[in-house]
């Protein structure tokens, strides 16, 4: 029984193996996902829907063991020359199919080895011809295995994962990307913040007077720029005591309304004249000092003569009068004409007018805003006028500092009981007016032959400092240093307690600024407008 079963087996593997004209062999296994080459149509009673194949010529006796394959004509030239064409051969009877799963879908490149075909029953033929490589410009790596074409799942499949996606630096490991440039966190600027002020010119460049020549500065004004010309007058607008001047050079009271040193000895020190001025009335004055400039301010004092009255001080006629007096004592140190040199060149520094405005308004019960257009156009006068007498005694060069918003100083914000966040009106409406009436002035001034001169206005940055301190490092603008900071000054804040860090301060007392607040008004604002006196 089992040799004829035998002999069955080898005859059908016989008949298997011999084609014939309408016998092809089966469908190549695989297909390249590459764009396909293009192939040579079948002949017209060959030709299918079947993807094209290649054709095979029977076998003969004489055949070697290895026939070689039938060469076809080559195609007409094209411009897909570089792709070798693939024959094609009438497809397998559809009764004789081996591998009849998923008919006329092709399998993906490469072809699995004759041992691995997925159509086990059907032999390779002996001499077929290998499918051409893909293009060298998109190679493909060869899967260990062969893959079939995607198909649309069925419905009783589940869906396939999808394979997670790598970080870039796995998926790169030979070709990682630069690290980013971390950019630590820094602290805003002041141009950064939203203000409704203007933003602030950066600080100016020091000028060196030892180069320029300009080596004299003299000040006129209240207390803003006094350094104790008080000291030996019989009035209570004086500061030679405690706290006042404990952070100055040493450590001692001077007379300055100040924790430290006052805006004119910061911007004598900038300028190169000196480390401070010292006061025109000092009793220990060096001819040394005399040379280099000397203040003539006195606090309580003001435009109008009759505001120094009030408090027994030095008024602005007596200022100029002590001009004459340093004119003459210069005369006698250096000589006539290097005395008149040096008052040509001088700077000549007036800050004035806070005083006025503050008792003027006190003075007419709070009516000052009906009063004072009048008051005004007096004060613009003698401003006028005193800058003609200074011309005639040698000045050339003057520099006027106006009012900051006196409504926001913490006296005038308990005595017109605003509160503490809150800054007079009224009063800041006329400090404004009256710096601008003052600016006309310096314009006037200008178009003189042989006067420089340049207004230095206080009021936007003084401003910005109170609606927002910490642009500048300040933490408090609402009430001063000494004392409880909101009624003292002068003689009631005389041996008071003062605050740990004045530097965190806009004001040392109820009126009165703090060196550090002097020093922000020096560097961002007078810096770049003094330098027009100089060119």
């Amino acid at each position: 029984m089992r040799r004829p079963a035998v002999v069955a087996v080898a005859l059908l593997l016989l008949i298997a193996w011999q084609p014939s004209p309408g016998r092809t062999a089966a469908a190549l296994d695989e297909q390249d996902d590459d764009p396909p080459a293009r192939s040579l149509p079948p002949p017209p009673d060959e030709q299918d829907d079947d993807p094209p194949t290649r054709s095979m010529p029977p076998p003969s006796d004489e055949q070697e063991d290895n026939p070689p394959v039938q060469s076809m004509p080559p195609p007409p030239p094209s411009d897909e020359q570089d792709n070798p064409p693939v024959r094609s051969m009438p497809p397998p009877p559809s009764d004789e199919q081996d591998n009849p799963s998923w008919p006329g879908l092709p399998l993906l490149p490469p072809p699995p080895p004759p041992e691995e075909s997925d159509a086990p029953g059907v032999p390779s033929l002996p001499g077929s011809m290998p499918l051409p490589p893909p293009p060298p410009a998109e190679p493909a790596a060869p899967p260990t295995r062969p893959r079939r074409a995607r198909l649309p799942p069925r419905q009783d499949d589940p869906p396939e994962p999808e394979p997670p996606e790598l970080p870039r630096h796995r998926r790169t490991p030979k070709d990682p990307t630069p690290p980013r440039t971390v950019v630590p966190p820094q602290e805003p600027g002041w141009a950064a913040v939203p203000l409704p002020m203007p933003p602030m010119p950066a600080p100016g460049r020091p000028i060196n007077y030892s180069t320029t020549g300009w080596t004299t500065m003299l000040v006129f004004g209240d207390s803003t720029v006094d350094p104790g010309n008080n000291n030996r007058l019989q009035t209570m607008m004086r500061a030679n005591f405690l706290p006042y001047g404990a952070g100055f050079l040493g450590g001692r009271p001077t007379g300055r309304f100040s924790n430290g040193r006052l805006i004119t000895d910061i911007l004598a020190e900038r300028l190169g004249v000196a480390r401070s001025l010292p006061g025109f009335r000092e009793p220990r004055l060096r001819p040394r000092q005399l040379r280099r400039g000397v203040s003539f301010a006195s606090a309580g004092s003001g435009y109008d003569d009759a505001t120094a009255r009030i408090s027994n001080t030095l008024s602005f006629s007596n200022q100029v009068e002590d001009l004459w007096r340093y004119r003459r004592n210069l005369q006698r140190l250096v000589g006539p004409r290097r005395a008149g040199q040096l008052l040509r060149r001088a700077t000549f520094v007036i800050s004035a007018g806070t005083t006025d405005l503050f008792n003027h308004y006190l003075a007419t019960n709070r009516s000052g805003t009906e009063s004072w257009p009048p008051y005004e156009n007096l004060l613009i006068t003698r401003v006028a006028n005193y800058t003609q007498v200074m011309r005639a005694l040698g000045g050339r060069r003057f520099v006027f500092v106006g009012v900051p918003p006196v409504g926001c100083l913490p006296l005038v914000r308990t005595l017109l009981g605003t509160g503490a966040e809150t800054c007079h009106e009224n009063m800041n409406s006329m400090a404004t007016s009256f710096n601008r009436r003052l600016g006309e002035v310096v314009r006037f001034l200008r178009n003189q032959r042989d006067i420089r001169a340049t207004f230095i206005d206080v009021y936007p940055i003084v401003s910005m400092a109170t609606i927002d301190p910490k642009i500048f490092g300040l933490t408090e603008t609402s009430r001063g240093c000494c004392g409880t900071g909101v009624i003292e000054v002068g003689q009631t804040c005389r041996g008071r307690l003062t605050c740990t860090d004045p530097s965190k301060y806009m004001y040392w007392d109820a009126v009165h600024q703090t060196e550090r607040m002097n020093q922000i008004i020096t560097d961002y604002v007078i810096m770049n407008s003094i330098g027009e006196i100089y060119a």
